[in-house]
């Protein structure tokens, strides 16, 4: 009983941190600056979104109906389904984008 009400305690301090917002079917919305990955050691996503100094928070999984790279180097809004099985060897979560617009 005490590791269930320990685990519950976790799971409410892990979701009040969290900096996206949940939607409807399982979207969330995340904001920051897109930039096409080069390098990283954790392998996954060809895109990452950081914040301005440059920390990661989410590598993102392209859409072929989406053109990433116009909005390289741009801060922005991604839409959203996160990908079970992530994060990986210290990496970030792992983001299926289902759409991206310019952020204010």
């Amino acid at each position: 009983m005490k590791k269930l009400v320990l685990m519950g305690l976790f799971l409410i301090v892990l979701a009040s941190c969290s900096s996206s917002t949940v939607e409807n079917n399982n979207l969330i919305t995340k904001n920051g600056i897109l930039t096409k990955i080069e390098m990283s050691t954790w392998m996954y996503g060809s895109y990452i979104l950081s914040d301005e100094n440059g920390k990661p928070i989410v590598a993102l999984k392209e859409n072929e109906n989406i053109e990433f790279e116009k909005y390289n180097g741009e801060k922005v809004e991604v839409k959203g389904e996160l990908i079970e099985g992530y994060p990986l060897d210290g990496g970030p979560e792992y983001l299926s984008v289902k759409s991206i617009k310019l952020s204010k």
